[in-house]
């Protein structure tokens, strides 16, 4: 009872609005809205120098990865993307 509570709150908040970040999972990443995910790739395709993920073609490239990996963060995809030169 108690566990399944506290599951629940806390999919409660990250589900309501607290937004995407680099510590953001994959699996957090698929549960978000479009425009949260919008958000973030913007926020890290700059940081890690990764424009070709800002398209939309890009955009939906970081969706089909996170979906074979959901417990990799967004900061782990776009540093192995900058590092292996996969986007630009």
């Amino acid at each position: 009872g108690v566990a399944v509570a506290g599951a629940l709150m806390v999919f409660m908040v990250v589900g309501c609005g607290g937004g995407l970040s680099a510590g953001s999972t994959c699996k957090d990443f698929s549960e978000a809205s479009f425009e949260e995910q919008h958000e973030v790739i913007d926020s890290l395709s700059s940081k890690y120098d990764t424009p070709d993920y800002t398209s939309p073609l890009g955009e939906s490239e970081v969706g089909y990865y996170c979906a074979g990996s959901p417990d990799t963060t967004l900061e782990e995809f776009f540093e192995n993307a900058s590092d292996s030169g996969e986007a630009g």
